[in-house]
């Protein structure tokens, strides 16, 4: 019979608990009851197995809970480790005065079994009954029977949703209601809620049929209505905050450049402007392609094939479109050439061209470049480089995920693009989540030792912002505050503990080898708690300052995770 039909009684019920029992099966035993003397509600605390409810299967995993009614046949098996569990027995009545009479059929006795949503709370709602019953009170018998009787109908509520709703009709429910209610406080949880189902079913049905998770689709739908409102309306960014579910205007311009790699106020006047925004510096015109850079605009007939960079930053961009260039300057000092562990293998065959401080113009000449990719390190340069090819010049500190959509659009890859940037905010969101979790308002500093002083960095530095914008980490109040503007604060030695961090990112490669050491021998350094619980994780900075590609980012997006989550 439906589930639907055999509900009305239960309008009408009374339950009383019968017994509890907390029992472990071994694996290869068997538990079974050919015809249940109660009904029995059945929740595993751990371990796998097969259970059997009147013929129907259900594979048995953590947190799973299954129902049975009075005279099923039940058999339950271990498999390969022993399974913990708790079986409430209990008797369902119909009460005298409902004015219903109890069916010569079992009506009441629904089967059911599946993963619920909210486990840990299941768990504690279990053990809470187990614990009234256990104590043979008369009040506190009547609370496990009043504990029982909600228990019941949140798994047949949850059920009964599982009996008719499909994933697409479940993301279908979450959409609307996120399309609906964008400007209010949304949370997994409580999206899940929506359709009887865990949190991680639905990321997982959300990926499956979009590519993307709920909480990504929030920022989604609050960014697109963000766009429409900065380009055609003068609202004030508080306003525009409020009205797309921020209540801090903070978090939302910290957001807005998360998703669009610049800020709100930044994209308003690049609108206004007729600044092309979605690839920002591109355009195409009569199927070529023109490029602004600092030097104004440059027009290419047609996709590059054999590119000169001047910076790794720009060898990893190309990288990260699946294409590569023909020659690449390497990193280090003005003599010494060498790449990025992380790039070392990947570019294949290419001319090296010097450092990126001393570049090797005859090796340029000889490769006989079609394009030349420079920063504005080499502006002295220029009019040589351009002599050579034609010549694109960005600024070395300019956003990297803008930069990405250039190349997209430089190479005819806007998708792959698109697919880099959207993965990387996937993948620093789900992050930024379990750091936030993780660390609940714990600090963060990244720090620098040089030969006078500490470089102590902000949100503004590049390495900085992937911390404290992207990741979301605390800053340290030592640099907090809206009059923020420089990369880093110098400060001394003996100031280095009122920035009170507890966690440091020490930044450390060679050439600063020895100012590391040093620092790390002193009173002020050993006095820090950071220092003393072990909170500080040295990094190459090298990698953590130099690395502006999407692939150097990740690397270090990934090396914050070891250090701060053991991840």
């Amino acid at each position: 019979m439906p589930l639907q039909e055999q509900l009305p009684p239960w309008n009408d019920m009374a339950v009383k608990v019968l017994e509890v029992q907390r029992e472990s099966l071994l694996p290869g035993s068997d538990f079974r009851h050919y015809a249940m003397p109660a009904n029995m509600l059945f929740f595993a605390r751990s371990g796998h197995g097969r259970l059997l409810i009147d013929g129907t299967s259900h594979t048995i995993t953590p947190f799973f809970i299954c129902h049975a009614g009075r005279d099923a046949a039940v058999n339950l098996v271990a498999d390969t480790e022993p399974i913990e569990y708790i079986a409430i027995y209990y008797r369902a009545e119909l009460m005298p005065s409902s004015g219903r009479e109890l069916p010569s059929h079992h009506d009441l006795q629904i089967a059911f079994g599946f993963s619920p949503s909210k486990r840990l709370s299941l768990h504690q709602v279990m053990e809470q009954i187990e614990h009234k019953w256990s104590m043979s009170n008369g009040m506190e018998g009547f609370h496990a029977n009043a504990l029982l009787q909600s228990l019941l109908y949140e798994l047949l509520k949850q059920q009964l949703a599982v009996g008719y709703q499909t994933p697409s009709e479940a993301v279908s429910i979450v959409t609307k209601h996120i399309d609906a209610h964008y400007n209010k406080p949304l949370r997994l949880d409580s999206l899940a809620e929506l359709v009887h189902c865990s949190s991680r079913q639905l990321q997982r049905w959300f990926n499956q049929r979009l590519q993307l998770g709920p909480m990504e689709y929030v920022i989604k739908v609050r960014m697109n209505h963000a766009v429409r409102l900065l380009q055609h309306t003068e609202a004030t960014m508080q306003e525009i905050a409020q009205s797309t579910g921020y209540r801090d205007l903070y978090y939302f311009s910290r957001a807005f450049k998360i998703y669009y790699g610049r800020a709100p106020l930044d994209f308003r006047r690049a609108y206004h402007s007729d600044e092309v925004f979605a690839y920002p510096a591109s355009h195409s015109i009569d199927n070529a392609i023109v490029i602004k850079h600092v030097k104004g605009e440059l027009r290419l007939p047609a996709p590059p094939k054999r590119i000169a960079v001047l910076d790794v930053q720009y060898a990893d961009q190309l990288f990260a479109l699946n294409e590569f260039p023909a020659g690449s300057v390497g990193i280090g000092g003005a003599e010494l050439s060498c790449f990025p562990d992380y790039l070392q293998n990947k570019l294949g065959q290419f001319t090296v061209l010097g450092t990126c401080e001393k570049v090797n113009m005859d090796a340029i000449a000889a490769l006989q470049p079609d394009l030349i990719i420079c920063t504005d390190l080499h502006e002295k340069l220029y009019s040589k480089l351009s002599q050579l090819a034609p010549a694109l010049m960005f600024g070395r500190n300019e956003d990297w995920r803008k930069i990405l959509a250039i190349f997209g659009a430089l190479m005819g890859k806007r998708q792959k693009a698109d697919q880099v940037l959207l993965e990387y905010r996937e993948k620093t969101a789900r992050l930024s989540d379990k750091l936030a979790e993780k660390l609940r308002g714990q600090h963060v500093a990244l720090i620098r030792p040089r030969d006078t002083s500490i470089r102590l960095h902000t949100a503004t530095h590049r390495t900085g912002a992937v911390l404290y914008e992207d990741l979301g980490l605390p800053a340290p109040f030592y640099i907090t505050g809206d009059s923020v503007s420089d990369t880093a604060y110098h400060i001394s030695l003996e100031d280095l503990p009122e920035v009170n961090a507890s966690h440091y990112f020490l930044l450390s490669n060679d050439m600063f080898k020895e100012q590391v050491t040093d620092m790390q021998k002193s009173v002020e350094w050993n006095s820090l708690n950071a220092v003393k619980r072990q909170c500080v994780y040295t990094v190459d900075a090298s990698t953590w300052i130099g690395s502006y590609g999407p692939t150097g980012i990740n690397r270090i997006v990934d090396e914050v995770a070891r250090s701060l989550l053991g991840a």
